[in-house]
Protein backbone atom coordinates (compact mmCIF):
# COMPACT_ATOMS: atom_id res chain seq x y z
CA UNK A 1 0.00 0.00 0.00
CA UNK A 2 2.68 2.31 0.65
CA UNK A 3 4.34 1.46 -2.28
CA UNK A 4 1.38 2.04 -4.60
CA UNK A 5 1.37 5.58 -2.67
CA UNK A 6 5.17 6.67 -3.45
CA UNK A 7 4.41 5.60 -7.27
CA UNK A 8 1.43 7.60 -7.24
CA UNK A 9 2.78 10.45 -5.68
CA UNK A 10 6.07 10.47 -8.39
CA UNK A 11 3.85 10.02 -11.18
CA UNK A 12 1.66 13.00 -9.82
CA UNK A 13 5.11 15.05 -9.13
CA UNK A 14 6.06 13.86 -13.35
CA UNK A 15 3.17 15.53 -14.30
CA UNK A 16 3.38 18.96 -15.99
CA UNK A 17 1.22 21.35 -17.08
CA UNK A 18 1.78 20.17 -20.84
CA UNK A 19 2.04 16.64 -19.64
CA UNK A 20 5.67 16.95 -21.85
CA UNK A 21 7.29 14.11 -19.57
CA UNK A 22 4.98 11.88 -21.16
CA UNK A 23 5.30 12.48 -24.64
CA UNK A 24 5.89 8.81 -26.50
CA UNK A 25 7.82 6.99 -23.36
CA UNK A 26 11.08 6.15 -24.87
CA UNK A 27 11.16 8.99 -27.83
CA UNK A 28 9.66 11.78 -25.88
CA UNK A 29 12.05 11.07 -23.29
CA UNK A 30 14.97 11.88 -25.80
CA UNK A 31 12.85 14.89 -27.03
CA UNK A 32 12.06 16.15 -23.42
CA UNK A 33 16.03 16.17 -23.05
CA UNK A 34 17.16 17.69 -26.62
CA UNK A 35 18.45 20.92 -25.80
CA UNK A 36 16.21 23.02 -27.86
CA UNK A 37 13.40 21.50 -25.52
CA UNK A 38 15.65 22.58 -22.21
CA UNK A 39 15.65 26.31 -23.41
CA UNK A 40 12.18 26.77 -24.15
CA UNK A 41 10.89 24.06 -21.42
CA UNK A 42 10.56 26.67 -18.49
CA UNK A 43 8.86 29.33 -20.70
CA UNK A 44 6.54 26.48 -21.91
CA UNK A 45 5.72 25.24 -18.99
CA UNK A 46 4.86 29.20 -17.48
CA UNK A 47 2.94 29.86 -20.53
CA UNK A 48 0.66 27.01 -21.65
CA UNK A 49 -1.59 28.99 -23.87
CA UNK A 50 1.64 29.65 -26.29
CA UNK A 51 2.19 25.88 -26.64
CA UNK A 52 -1.75 25.05 -27.33
CA UNK A 53 -1.93 28.14 -29.78
CA UNK A 54 1.30 27.06 -31.98
CA UNK A 55 0.51 23.27 -31.98
CA UNK A 56 -3.33 24.60 -33.44
CA UNK A 57 -1.13 26.21 -36.20
CA UNK A 58 0.94 23.68 -36.76
CA UNK A 59 -1.79 21.31 -37.09
CA UNK A 60 -3.32 23.62 -39.63
CA UNK A 61 -0.38 24.31 -41.93
CA UNK A 62 0.64 20.48 -41.65
CA UNK A 63 -3.19 19.19 -42.03
CA UNK A 64 -3.92 21.48 -44.34
CA UNK A 65 -0.61 20.74 -46.73
CA UNK A 66 -1.30 17.36 -46.54
CA UNK A 67 -5.14 17.16 -47.42
CA UNK A 68 -4.21 19.62 -50.69
CA UNK A 69 -1.36 17.25 -51.25
CA UNK A 70 -3.19 14.14 -51.17
CA UNK A 71 -6.50 15.52 -52.81
CA UNK A 72 -4.57 16.71 -55.95
CA UNK A 73 -2.82 13.60 -56.41
CA UNK A 74 -6.01 11.60 -55.75
CA UNK A 75 -7.93 13.59 -58.33
CA UNK A 76 -5.42 12.93 -61.06
CA UNK A 77 -4.15 9.33 -60.35
CA UNK A 78 -2.83 9.15 -63.66
CA UNK A 79 -0.90 12.25 -63.42
CA UNK A 80 0.39 10.82 -60.10
CA UNK A 81 1.26 7.40 -61.15
CA UNK A 82 3.53 9.02 -64.50
CA UNK A 83 5.45 10.82 -61.85
CA UNK A 84 6.11 8.05 -59.50
CA UNK A 85 7.33 5.91 -63.24
CA UNK A 86 9.29 9.09 -63.74
CA UNK A 87 10.80 9.19 -59.95
CA UNK A 88 11.28 4.97 -60.32
CA UNK A 89 12.85 5.35 -63.64
CA UNK A 90 15.44 8.07 -62.62
CA UNK A 91 16.22 5.49 -59.83
CA UNK A 92 17.06 2.92 -61.97
CA UNK A 93 14.40 0.88 -61.00
CA UNK A 94 12.78 -2.09 -63.13
CA UNK A 95 9.67 -0.45 -63.23
CA UNK A 96 8.78 -2.44 -66.40
CA UNK A 97 8.47 -5.88 -64.69
CA UNK A 98 6.85 -4.09 -61.53
CA UNK A 99 3.35 -4.62 -62.96
CA UNK A 100 0.67 -3.02 -61.03
CA UNK A 101 2.81 -2.07 -57.94
CA UNK A 102 3.49 1.81 -59.07
CA UNK A 103 -0.53 1.86 -59.13
CA UNK A 104 -0.75 0.11 -56.03
CA UNK A 105 1.68 2.85 -54.47
CA UNK A 106 -0.19 5.87 -55.97
CA UNK A 107 -3.55 5.17 -54.74
CA UNK A 108 -1.82 4.17 -51.30
CA UNK A 109 0.62 7.64 -51.35
CA UNK A 110 -2.46 9.87 -51.75
CA UNK A 111 -4.77 7.81 -49.67
CA UNK A 112 -2.16 7.93 -46.45
CA UNK A 113 -1.69 12.03 -47.27
CA UNK A 114 -5.36 12.43 -47.57
CA UNK A 115 -5.98 10.84 -43.86
CA UNK A 116 -3.14 11.84 -42.16
CA UNK A 117 -3.98 15.46 -43.33
CA UNK A 118 -7.58 15.12 -41.86
CA UNK A 119 -6.58 13.46 -39.11
CA UNK A 120 -3.92 16.36 -37.97
CA UNK A 121 -6.46 19.38 -39.29
CA UNK A 122 -9.54 17.69 -36.75
CA UNK A 123 -7.08 16.39 -34.13
CA UNK A 124 -7.72 13.11 -34.15
CA UNK A 125 -4.92 10.28 -33.32
CA UNK A 126 -3.33 12.43 -31.60
CA UNK A 127 -0.45 9.90 -31.01
CA UNK A 128 -0.46 8.02 -34.30
CA UNK A 129 -0.97 11.23 -36.80
CA UNK A 130 2.47 12.84 -36.01
CA UNK A 131 4.25 9.87 -36.17
CA UNK A 132 3.17 8.58 -39.68
CA UNK A 133 3.34 12.37 -40.85
CA UNK A 134 6.98 12.10 -39.54
CA UNK A 135 7.74 8.83 -41.05
CA UNK A 136 6.38 10.46 -44.53
CA UNK A 137 8.66 12.98 -44.04
CA UNK A 138 11.61 11.14 -43.27
CA UNK A 139 11.21 9.99 -46.80
CA UNK A 140 9.95 13.17 -48.61
CA UNK A 141 12.91 15.41 -47.15
CA UNK A 142 15.66 13.37 -48.40
CA UNK A 143 14.04 12.87 -51.15
CA UNK A 144 13.47 16.23 -52.52
CA UNK A 145 16.93 17.12 -51.55
CA UNK A 146 18.08 15.06 -53.75
CA UNK A 147 15.70 16.26 -56.76
CA UNK A 148 16.76 19.60 -56.17
CA UNK A 149 20.52 18.63 -56.20
CA UNK A 150 20.50 15.97 -59.26
CA UNK A 151 17.43 17.61 -61.22
CA UNK A 152 16.32 14.09 -62.59
CA UNK A 153 12.49 15.09 -63.20
CA UNK A 154 11.16 18.84 -64.08
CA UNK A 155 9.45 19.38 -61.16
CA UNK A 156 8.58 17.51 -57.77
CA UNK A 157 4.55 16.87 -58.69
CA UNK A 158 3.75 17.35 -54.69
CA UNK A 159 0.54 19.24 -55.77
CA UNK A 160 -0.11 16.98 -59.00
CA UNK A 161 -0.47 19.90 -62.04
CA UNK A 162 -2.69 21.83 -59.43
CA UNK A 163 0.26 23.70 -58.18
CA UNK A 164 3.94 23.18 -59.93
CA UNK A 165 6.61 24.23 -57.62
CA UNK A 166 10.51 24.47 -58.29
CA UNK A 167 12.53 21.32 -57.25
CA UNK A 168 14.64 23.78 -54.64
CA UNK A 169 11.05 25.40 -52.75
CA UNK A 170 9.82 22.19 -52.60
CA UNK A 171 12.90 20.88 -50.44
CA UNK A 172 12.52 24.40 -48.92
CA UNK A 173 8.38 23.58 -48.29
CA UNK A 174 9.53 19.77 -47.03
CA UNK A 175 12.21 21.78 -44.33
CA UNK A 176 9.40 23.44 -42.90
CA UNK A 177 7.02 20.86 -43.11
CA UNK A 178 9.37 18.78 -40.75
CA UNK A 179 10.16 21.19 -38.25
CA UNK A 180 5.89 21.69 -37.73
CA UNK A 181 6.17 17.91 -37.61
CA UNK A 182 8.47 17.62 -35.04
CA UNK A 183 6.60 20.13 -32.66
CA UNK A 184 3.40 18.24 -32.92
CA UNK A 185 5.71 14.62 -32.18
CA UNK A 186 5.96 16.65 -29.11
CA UNK A 187 2.99 18.39 -28.41
CA UNK A 188 0.11 16.99 -30.53
CA UNK A 189 -1.50 15.80 -27.57
CA UNK A 190 -1.45 18.56 -25.25
CA UNK A 191 -4.57 20.18 -26.97
CA UNK A 192 -8.04 18.73 -27.55
CA UNK A 193 -9.77 16.58 -30.37
CA UNK A 194 -12.29 17.99 -31.87
CA UNK A 195 -13.53 14.39 -32.70
CA UNK A 196 -14.23 12.22 -29.66
CA UNK A 197 -11.60 9.16 -29.57
CA UNK A 198 -14.70 6.64 -29.90
CA UNK A 199 -15.45 8.21 -33.11
CA UNK A 200 -12.58 8.94 -34.99
CA UNK A 201 -12.58 5.16 -36.28
CA UNK A 202 -15.61 6.45 -38.31
CA UNK A 203 -13.90 9.84 -39.80
CA UNK A 204 -10.79 8.00 -40.89
CA UNK A 205 -13.14 5.53 -42.98
CA UNK A 206 -15.22 8.24 -44.30
CA UNK A 207 -12.04 10.36 -45.67
CA UNK A 208 -10.43 7.11 -46.82
CA UNK A 209 -13.76 6.27 -48.59
CA UNK A 210 -13.85 9.47 -49.85
CA UNK A 211 -10.39 9.86 -51.62
CA UNK A 212 -10.23 6.33 -53.17
CA UNK A 213 -13.27 7.63 -54.82
CA UNK A 214 -12.23 10.55 -56.22
CA UNK A 215 -9.04 8.63 -57.35
CA UNK A 216 -11.19 5.47 -58.33
CA UNK A 217 -13.40 8.41 -60.70
CA UNK A 218 -10.26 10.00 -62.07
CA UNK A 219 -8.22 6.65 -62.96
CA UNK A 220 -11.31 4.85 -64.62
CA UNK A 221 -13.41 8.06 -66.18
CA UNK A 222 -11.31 11.36 -66.11
CA UNK A 223 -10.22 13.73 -63.14
CA UNK A 224 -13.17 15.52 -61.69
CA UNK A 225 -11.32 18.75 -61.90
CA UNK A 226 -8.72 19.38 -65.05
CA UNK A 227 -5.89 21.26 -64.75
CA UNK A 228 -4.28 20.54 -67.90
CA UNK A 229 -4.70 23.20 -70.77
CA UNK A 230 -6.56 20.83 -72.71
CA UNK A 231 -9.80 21.45 -70.71
CA UNK A 232 -13.30 20.42 -71.54
CA UNK A 233 -14.69 23.69 -74.00
CA UNK A 234 -11.10 24.57 -75.20
CA UNK A 235 -9.88 24.29 -78.70
CA UNK A 236 -7.66 21.29 -79.38
CA UNK A 237 -5.34 23.75 -81.93
CA UNK A 238 -4.61 27.04 -81.13
CA UNK A 239 -6.92 29.85 -83.24
CA UNK A 240 -4.71 30.20 -86.43
CA UNK A 241 -4.16 26.43 -86.28
CA UNK A 242 -0.52 26.95 -84.75
CA UNK A 243 0.74 27.01 -81.57
CA UNK A 244 2.73 30.13 -79.99
CA UNK A 245 5.85 28.01 -80.08
CA UNK A 246 6.69 25.57 -81.82
CA UNK A 247 8.91 22.68 -81.16
CA UNK A 248 12.36 22.37 -83.00
CA UNK A 249 12.97 18.35 -83.34
CA UNK A 250 15.82 16.07 -84.00
CA UNK A 251 15.46 13.00 -86.64
CA UNK A 252 17.12 9.36 -85.20
CA UNK A 253 18.26 7.28 -88.41
CA UNK A 254 19.73 3.62 -87.37
CA UNK A 255 21.58 1.93 -90.28
CA UNK A 256 24.39 -0.84 -89.99
CA UNK A 257 23.84 -0.94 -86.31
CA UNK A 258 25.04 2.53 -85.84
CA UNK A 259 22.15 5.29 -85.12
CA UNK A 260 22.58 8.78 -86.28
CA UNK A 261 20.72 12.17 -85.50
CA UNK A 262 19.70 14.51 -88.07
CA UNK A 263 18.31 18.17 -87.74
CA UNK A 264 15.40 19.67 -89.28
CA UNK A 265 18.00 21.56 -91.61
CA UNK A 266 19.89 18.38 -93.02
CA UNK A 267 19.01 16.79 -95.32
CA UNK A 268 16.99 13.17 -93.81
CA UNK A 269 18.44 9.87 -95.75
CA UNK A 270 16.38 7.92 -98.19
CA UNK A 271 15.11 4.26 -96.46
CA UNK A 272 15.98 3.50 -100.08
CA UNK A 273 19.80 3.45 -98.98
CA UNK A 274 19.43 1.16 -95.90
CA UNK A 275 18.91 3.99 -93.41
CA UNK A 276 15.63 2.84 -90.56
CA UNK A 277 13.89 6.25 -88.79
CA UNK A 278 14.21 5.31 -85.22
CA UNK A 279 12.38 8.07 -83.67
CA UNK A 280 12.20 12.20 -83.17
CA UNK A 281 13.25 13.73 -80.41
CA UNK A 282 11.66 17.23 -79.17
CA UNK A 283 14.61 19.48 -78.27
CA UNK A 284 12.87 22.91 -77.64
CA UNK A 285 10.45 25.64 -78.14
CA UNK A 286 10.91 28.74 -80.24
CA UNK A 287 8.54 31.32 -80.19
CA UNK A 288 6.92 31.36 -83.91
CA UNK A 289 3.71 34.26 -82.84
CA UNK A 290 2.71 37.08 -80.50
CA UNK A 291 1.02 36.88 -77.35
CA UNK A 292 -1.90 35.07 -77.28
CA UNK A 293 -5.63 36.78 -74.80
CA UNK A 294 -5.09 35.40 -70.98
CA UNK A 295 -6.67 32.56 -70.70
CA UNK A 296 -6.85 31.00 -74.06
CA UNK A 297 -5.31 27.58 -74.81
CA UNK A 298 -1.51 27.43 -76.05
CA UNK A 299 -0.76 23.80 -75.80
CA UNK A 300 1.46 22.38 -78.90
CA UNK A 301 -0.40 19.20 -79.36
CA UNK A 302 1.03 17.96 -82.63
CA UNK A 303 -0.10 15.09 -84.72
CA UNK A 304 2.22 13.23 -87.04
CA UNK A 305 2.33 10.63 -89.92
CA UNK A 306 2.71 6.64 -89.08
CA UNK A 307 6.73 7.12 -89.43
CA UNK A 308 6.70 10.45 -87.64
CA UNK A 309 8.64 12.68 -90.26
CA UNK A 310 5.67 14.65 -91.00
CA UNK A 311 3.46 17.27 -89.47
CA UNK A 312 -0.61 16.81 -90.47
CA UNK A 313 -1.75 18.28 -87.64
CA UNK A 314 -3.59 20.95 -89.55
CA UNK A 315 -4.98 18.36 -92.37
CA UNK A 316 -6.22 15.57 -89.81
CA UNK A 317 -7.81 17.77 -86.99
CA UNK A 318 -9.73 19.97 -89.87
CA UNK A 319 -12.95 20.44 -88.13
CA UNK A 320 -16.64 18.96 -87.87
CA UNK A 321 -17.65 15.85 -85.61
CA UNK A 322 -14.42 13.87 -84.67
CA UNK A 323 -13.96 11.34 -82.01
CA UNK A 324 -10.09 10.63 -81.29
CA UNK A 325 -8.63 8.09 -80.03
CA UNK A 326 -5.60 8.45 -77.57
CA UNK A 327 -3.19 6.13 -77.11
CA UNK A 328 -0.42 7.13 -74.95
CA UNK A 329 1.98 3.72 -74.79
CA UNK A 330 0.28 1.52 -77.87
CA UNK A 331 3.01 -1.38 -76.72
CA UNK A 332 1.37 -1.59 -73.45
CA UNK A 333 -2.77 -1.53 -75.08
CA UNK A 334 -4.50 -4.59 -74.26
CA UNK A 335 -5.85 -6.87 -76.83
CA UNK A 336 -9.22 -6.64 -74.62
CA UNK A 337 -9.71 -3.34 -75.90
CA UNK A 338 -9.71 -4.49 -79.71
CA UNK A 339 -13.07 -4.70 -79.55
CA UNK A 340 -14.54 -1.86 -78.20
CA UNK A 341 -12.02 0.01 -80.95
CA UNK A 342 -13.64 -1.36 -83.40
CA UNK A 343 -17.07 -0.84 -82.16
CA UNK A 344 -16.95 3.13 -81.93
CA UNK A 345 -14.58 3.16 -85.61
CA UNK A 346 -18.20 1.17 -86.89
CA UNK A 347 -20.93 3.47 -85.22
CA UNK A 348 -18.84 6.63 -86.19
CA UNK A 349 -19.08 5.58 -90.25
CA UNK A 350 -22.78 5.19 -89.68
CA UNK A 351 -22.66 9.18 -89.38
CA UNK A 352 -20.45 12.03 -90.63
CA UNK A 353 -18.36 11.62 -88.05
CA UNK A 354 -14.24 10.83 -88.44
CA UNK A 355 -12.43 8.03 -86.14
CA UNK A 356 -8.94 8.01 -85.68
CA UNK A 357 -6.03 7.23 -83.19
CA UNK A 358 -2.87 9.01 -82.26
CA UNK A 359 -0.40 6.50 -80.75
CA UNK A 360 2.83 7.32 -78.91
CA UNK A 361 4.83 4.02 -80.01
CA UNK A 362 7.44 2.82 -82.82
CA UNK A 363 6.04 2.27 -86.43
CA UNK A 364 6.95 -1.24 -85.65
CA UNK A 365 4.58 -1.44 -82.72
CA UNK A 366 2.08 0.39 -84.37
CA UNK A 367 1.50 -2.29 -87.50
CA UNK A 368 1.83 -5.25 -84.80
CA UNK A 369 -1.27 -3.22 -83.35
CA UNK A 370 -2.73 -3.12 -86.39
CA UNK A 371 -2.61 -6.50 -87.51
CA UNK A 372 -3.78 -8.36 -83.57
CA UNK A 373 -6.59 -6.20 -83.38
CA UNK A 374 -7.63 -5.72 -87.01
CA UNK A 375 -8.27 -2.30 -86.87
CA UNK A 376 -9.32 -0.43 -90.21
CA UNK A 377 -9.19 3.19 -88.78
CA UNK A 378 -6.02 5.22 -89.64
CA UNK A 379 -3.10 5.86 -86.67
CA UNK A 380 -1.30 8.39 -86.67
CA UNK A 381 1.43 9.60 -83.96
CA UNK A 382 2.41 12.22 -81.15
CA UNK A 383 4.50 12.72 -78.33
CA UNK A 384 3.91 10.60 -74.92
CA UNK A 385 3.69 13.40 -72.95
CA UNK A 386 1.80 15.38 -75.53
CA UNK A 387 -1.34 12.77 -75.50
CA UNK A 388 -1.29 11.94 -71.77
CA UNK A 389 -1.59 15.98 -71.28
CA UNK A 390 -5.11 16.05 -73.46
CA UNK A 391 -6.83 12.85 -72.24
CA UNK A 392 -6.01 10.41 -69.23
CA UNK A 393 -6.15 6.79 -69.86
CA UNK A 394 -4.07 4.38 -72.15
CA UNK A 395 -6.06 4.79 -74.19
CA UNK A 396 -8.67 7.54 -73.45
CA UNK A 397 -10.97 8.94 -75.68
CA UNK A 398 -11.95 12.81 -76.95
CA UNK A 399 -14.63 14.29 -79.07
CA UNK A 400 -14.32 17.01 -80.90
CA UNK A 401 -16.47 19.34 -82.67
CA UNK A 402 -15.12 21.86 -85.01
CA UNK A 403 -12.14 21.94 -83.39
CA UNK A 404 -13.16 22.25 -79.36
CA UNK A 405 -12.88 19.22 -77.25
CA UNK A 406 -16.95 18.21 -75.93
CA UNK A 407 -16.05 15.54 -73.84
CA UNK A 408 -13.29 13.34 -72.86
CA UNK A 409 -13.29 9.53 -71.41
CA UNK A 410 -11.16 7.09 -70.56
CA UNK A 411 -12.26 3.97 -72.98
CA UNK A 412 -12.39 1.60 -69.54
CA UNK A 413 -15.32 4.06 -68.86
CA UNK A 414 -17.31 3.37 -71.95
CA UNK A 415 -20.03 0.54 -71.68
CA UNK A 416 -20.91 -0.18 -75.34
CA UNK A 417 -23.89 -2.18 -76.57
CA UNK A 418 -24.57 -3.23 -79.66
CA UNK A 419 -28.48 -2.46 -80.24
CA UNK A 420 -28.64 0.71 -77.79
CA UNK A 421 -25.34 2.38 -79.10
CA UNK A 422 -25.59 4.83 -82.29
CA UNK A 423 -23.35 7.34 -84.03
CA UNK A 424 -25.32 9.98 -83.32
CA UNK A 425 -24.53 9.61 -79.28
CA UNK A 426 -21.09 9.36 -79.69
CA UNK A 427 -20.85 12.71 -78.78
CA UNK A 428 -22.74 12.23 -75.44
CA UNK A 429 -20.89 9.08 -74.53
CA UNK A 430 -18.05 11.47 -72.76
CA UNK A 431 -17.60 13.27 -69.34
CA UNK A 432 -18.65 16.63 -70.15
CA UNK A 433 -17.28 18.81 -67.56
CA UNK A 434 -19.66 18.35 -64.38
CA UNK A 435 -16.35 16.78 -62.13
CA UNK A 436 -16.46 19.46 -60.34
CA UNK A 437 -20.01 19.61 -59.42
CA UNK A 438 -19.62 15.74 -58.14
CA UNK A 439 -16.54 16.72 -55.90
CA UNK A 440 -18.58 19.35 -54.34
CA UNK A 441 -21.03 16.76 -53.54
CA UNK A 442 -18.59 13.86 -52.35
CA UNK A 443 -16.97 16.84 -50.47
CA UNK A 444 -20.27 18.14 -48.73
CA UNK A 445 -20.88 14.52 -47.51
CA UNK A 446 -17.20 13.96 -45.92
CA UNK A 447 -17.51 17.90 -44.43
CA UNK A 448 -21.39 16.87 -42.96
CA UNK A 449 -20.08 12.99 -42.26
CA UNK A 450 -16.29 14.87 -40.41
CA UNK A 451 -19.29 18.43 -38.67
CA UNK A 452 -21.51 15.31 -37.20
CA UNK A 453 -19.11 13.58 -35.60
CA UNK A 454 -17.79 16.97 -33.82
CA UNK A 455 -21.34 17.91 -32.64
CA UNK A 456 -21.48 14.54 -31.17
CA UNK A 457 -18.55 15.46 -29.05
CA UNK A 458 -19.62 19.00 -28.26
CA UNK A 459 -22.47 17.20 -27.05
CA UNK A 460 -20.64 15.00 -24.69
CA UNK A 461 -18.33 17.60 -23.28
CA UNK A 462 -21.06 19.88 -22.52
CA UNK A 463 -24.09 17.41 -21.38
CA UNK A 464 -21.68 14.48 -19.92
CA UNK A 465 -24.92 13.02 -17.85
CA UNK A 466 -26.84 12.10 -21.90
CA UNK A 467 -23.83 10.10 -22.68
CA UNK A 468 -23.39 8.84 -19.07
CA UNK A 469 -24.89 5.42 -19.86
CA UNK A 470 -23.79 4.51 -23.82
CA UNK A 471 -20.22 5.71 -23.14
CA UNK A 472 -17.30 4.61 -21.13
CA UNK A 473 -15.18 7.55 -20.42
CA UNK A 474 -12.70 5.57 -19.05
CA UNK A 475 -12.02 3.55 -22.11
CA UNK A 476 -11.94 6.22 -24.12
CA UNK A 477 -9.03 7.75 -22.29
CA UNK A 478 -7.37 4.83 -22.39
CA UNK A 479 -7.67 4.65 -26.29
CA UNK A 480 -5.94 8.18 -26.92
CA UNK A 481 -4.02 8.41 -23.89
CA UNK A 482 -6.10 11.73 -22.61
CA UNK A 483 -9.50 13.01 -22.72
CA UNK A 484 -10.79 14.99 -25.55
Amino acid sequence: MKAEKIEKAGDEKRKTPLGIERRFDRFGEWLDSSWVLRKFKPFLQRYPGVTICLTWLMRIIVGATFIISGLSKGIDPWGTFYKITEYLTAMHFPVESWGNTALVLTFFLFSVEFVVGVSLLTGCFRKASPIIAAIIMLVMLPLSLWIAVADPVADCGCFGDFWVISNWWTFAKNVGLSIAVVWLLMFNGVTFCLISPFLQWIAAVASAMYIMLVGYIGYWEQPLIDFRPYRIGTPLLSADDAPEYEPVFEFVYEKDGETHTFSVDDELPSEEDGWKFVKRIEKEMIKTSPETEAGSNTGDFRIWNETGDEDVTSFVASGGKQVILLIPDISQLSMAASWKINRLYDLSRNDDMDFFAVAAGSPEAIEDWRDLSSGQYPIYTSEDTSIKEVARGNPALIGLEDGKIVWKTALSALRIDDDDTGADSLLEIGVKGAGDAVLVDLSEILFSILALLGLVTALRVLIPSFFSGSVDAKKNEEQDGETP
